[in-house]
C-alpha cells in the first residue's frame, strides 16, 4: 500500500491535523509526536490538539463504515461524470457544446460546495449531521436523474437534467471534506497517530479505486443493456449508480452507532477570514487623506481582529497569490470527461482482436497511469535523481514541470484531433490517446499533489482550512474557464481549441514562475518522504479543528510563523 506521504489530494489533506500529547504527570509540558519514529519531540508550532494518554485504544471500527461508504459514493459520483457527456449528446441529443457546459457546471458546484459543508460541520451541526443532511439532497438528485432517463413527454429535459445534476453536485461537494474529517476524528491521539497516517493513505487509495471502477463499469452496463427500444440503456446505468449511492448512505447510517461524539468550534475560521478582509477593505475605502497608512492594507483590520490573526491572513493571501494561474491547469485536467471523451468517440476503440472498449472507458487510462507513476516516482526516479545527480525536485519547481507536461498533453490531443479528421471515420485507434493521458497524469503527479502539500506546509497553522478552500476554488474556477471558452465558440475546430488550452497553460506557468520568484519560502529540510509527511501532519489544523479542544503552546515552546528562517529565495532561477 502507498504511504500517506505518497498519496495526497484535496480529499485527504483537509483533515490532517496537529498531533500532540500532554502527559497527565506533566501538565505544563506539551510535546509533538513524530509519526515516523513514534517518539515525542519537544516544542511545536501554532495551534495544538491537547489529548491525554491512558491505555492503548482499539482500532476504531467506525473507519470500516467511513471507507466503505466512501467507496460506494465515489463510484456513484465519478460514474455520472464518466458517462454524462455521451448521455447528453447521444441520448438527449444536446449539442456537444451544451453537453460540455452542463458537465462542467456540474463539476463547478462539486468543487465549490465543500466550503459550505466544511463551515456547517466545523461550527454548527458537526460532520455526521452535515453529511446526513446533504445526503437527502443527494438522494433527490439521483431519483430525479433516473426519472429523466425514462420515456415521458411534456417536461423540459434541459430543466430536469440541470436540476438533478445540481442536486447531485451539491450533495457530493458538500460532503467531501466532511467524510474525510469524520474518519480522522475517530482515532485517539497520540496512541493511534500511526494508524491515522495510514488512514489518509488508505482513504485516498479507496477513493481512486472508486474512480477507476467508475470509468469501467458504467459504460459497460450502458453498452450491454437494452431498454425502451434503445441499444444503450442509460436508466440501467443511473439505476446502478443511484443504488451505489444509497448503499453508501445505508453503510454511513449504520456507522452512526460507532462514530465518536463531536465538539464544535466556537467560530468558523473561514468566516472569520472573510470578515477580516471585508473589514480591512471597508476601512481602507473610508479612510481620510490625512489618516496614517499602514505598511500593508490588511492591517486596517487590526483592532477588530487581533494582530496575530491579521498577520496570518496576510501570509495566506500572499500564498494564495501563487494559486492565481492554477485554475488553467484544472481546466485542462477536467476535460478528460468532456472533450477527450468526445475525441475517443471518433476513434476505433478495439484495442486488440476481441477486446473492444467504450469511448468513455478510455479515460480509465488516467487512474491506471497514476497508480503506476506514484510508486515509480517515489521508489525509482526520486532516489536515482538524488543518488546520481544530488538533485531533488522541490515543490515549486515540481509545479512548473507538471504544468509543462499538462500543456504537452493538450498539444498531443490537438495533433491527434487533426490526424483523426484527416483519416476515415473511426480508423484511428484509441490507443493513440495514451501520450496525452500519460502527460496529464504526470501533471497530476508533479503539480497537483506537491502543489497542495506545499500550500499546507507554508500556510500558518490556524489557516489550513482556508488553504483547503482556496484549492477547491482553483478546481471550481477551472471548470468555469471551460464553460466560458466553450460558450464563446472562438474556434472553428476542436484541435484549435486544444492548442489554445496548451498555450494558456504555458502562459499560466510563466505567470506562476514570476509570482513564485520572490516568494518568501519558509525553509525546512525534507530528508525523505516520511519527513515531508511529518511536516504536513504536524503543521495542519484541519477542517475538523473544532472537534476537540485546542490550546496554544506556551510562547517559549512555540515557534512562531515569524521565527522560521526565511529567505527571499529566487525559487525558480
Amino acid at each position: 500500500m502507498f504511504r500517506a506521504s505518497q498519496l495526497a489530494s484535496e480529499e485527504t489533506l483537509p483533515a490532517l491535523g496537529l498531533l500532540t500529547i500532554k502527559d497527565d504527570n506533566e501538565p505544563d509540558i506539551t510535546s509533538q509526536l513524530n509519526l515516523k519514529t513514534g517518539k515525542l519531540k519537544p516544542g511545536g508550532y501554532g495551534l495544538v490538539t491537547v489529548l491525554r494518554s491512558h491505555r492503548r485504544p482499539k482500532y476504531p471500527i467506525a473507519i470500516v463504515f467511513v471507507l466503505t461508504a466512501k467507496l460506494f459514493e465515489a463510484f456513484a459520483a465519478n460514474g455520472i461524470r464518466t458517462i454524462l457527456a455521451l448521455y447528453l449528446r447521444d441520448d438527449l441529443y444536446f449539442s456537444e457544446s451544451l453537453s460540455t457546459v452542463l458537465l462542467h457546471v456540474f463539476n463547478f458546484f462539486g468543487q465549490f460546495c465543500p466550503i459550505f459543508g466544511a463551515i456547517l460541520a466545523d461550527s454548527y451541526i458537526g460532520n455526521v449531521r452535515t453529511i446526513n443532511g446533504f445526503y437527502i439532497i443527494y438522494a433527490f438528485g439521483w431519483i430525479l436523474l433516473v426519472f429523466t432517463s425514462l420515456p415521458y413527454a411534456g417536461v423540459s429535459l434541459i430543466f430536469l437534467v440541470s436540476v438533478s445534476l445540481l442536486l447531485i453536485a451539491i450533495g457530493n461537494g458538500s460532503t467531501r471534506a466532511c467524510v474525510t474529517s469524520l474518519g480522522a476524528i475517530q482515532f485517539q491521539l497520540p496512541d493511534q497517530a500511526k494508524q491515522l497516517a495510514e488512514y489518509f493513505s488508505l482513504y485516498y487509495l479507496i477513493y481512486y479505486i472508486g474512480i477507476f471502477l467508475s470509468k469501467i463499469i458504467p459504460p459497460t452496463i450502458r453498452a450491454n443493456t437494452m431498454c425502451y427500444n434503445k441499444s444503450e440503456c442509460y436508466p440501467a446505468v443511473f439505476g446502478t449508480l443511484g443504488s451505489s449511492f444509497f448503499m453508501a448512505w445505508i453503510v454511513f447510517s449504520l456507522g452512526r452507532l460507532y462514530y465518536r461524539p463531536e465538539k464544535l468550534a466556537e467560530e468558523s475560521i473561514l468566516i472569520k477570514f472573510y470578515g477580516c478582509i471585508k473589514h480591512a477593505l471597508g476601512r481602507r475605502w473610508k479612510r481620510k487623506a490625512d489618516d496614517k497608512k499602514p505598511s500593508y492594507w490588511l492591517h486596517y483590520a487590526v483592532g477588530r481582529y487581533e494582530e496575530s490573526f491579521v498577520s496570518d491572513v496576510a501570509k495566506v493571501l500572499k500564498l494564495v497569490k501563487l494559486f492565481l494561474p492554477l485554475p488553467i491547469y484544472f481546466a485542462l485536467l477536467t476535460q478528460q470527461d468532456s472533450s477527450w471523451t468526445f475525441q475517443a468517440s471518433l476513434m476505433n476503440t478495439t484495442i486488440v482482436d476481441g477486446i473492444t472498449i467504450q469511448p468513455d472507458q478510455a479515460k480509465a487510462m488516467g487512474p491506471i497511469f497514476l497508480f503506476m507513476l506514484i510508486p515509480l516516482w517515489q521508489y525509482i526516479v526520486r532516489p536515482l535523481l538524488k543518488w546520481l545527480f544530488k538533485y531533488e525536485l522541490k515543490p515549486l519547481h515540481s509545479v512548473t514541470v507538471g504544468g509543462v507536461f499538462s500543456a504537452l498533453s493538450f498539444i498531443s490531443a490537438g495533433i491527434l484531433q487533426r490526424f483523426i479528421f484527416s483519416m476515415p471515420y473511426k480508423s484511428v485507434n484509441v490507443m493513440w490517446q495514451v501520450p496525452q493521458f500519460l502527460c496529464i497524469m504526470l501533471g497530476e503527479l508533479l503539480l497537483s499533489i506537491p502543489g497542495l502539500q506545499f500550500a499546507f506546509t507554508q500556510a500558518p497553522a490556524s489557516m489550513k482550512s482556508v488553504v483547503t478552500a482556496a484549492w477547491f476554488l482553483n478546481n471550481a474556477f477551472g471548470n468555469l474557464i471551460v464553460i466560458i471558452i466553450t460558450e464563446l465558440k472562438m474556434f472553428r475546430t476542436q484541435s484549435d481549441e486544444f492548442f489554445f488550452y496548451a498555450v494558456m497553460m504555458v502562459v499560466a506557468i510563466v505567470l506562476y514562475t514570476y509570482l513564485a520568484y520572490d516568494y518568501e519560502l519558509r525553509q525546512y529540510e525534507e530528508k525523505d518522504a516520511d519527513t515531508a509527511m511529518e511536516i504536513v501532519i504536524a503543521e495542519t489544523v484541519p477542517l475538523i479543528n473544532g472537534k476537540q479542544k485546542q490550546e496554544q503552546l506556551p510562547k517559549d515552546d512555540v515557534q512562531s510563523d515569524d521565527t522560521p528562517s526565511t529567505s527571499k529565495s529566487k525559487l525558480l532561477k
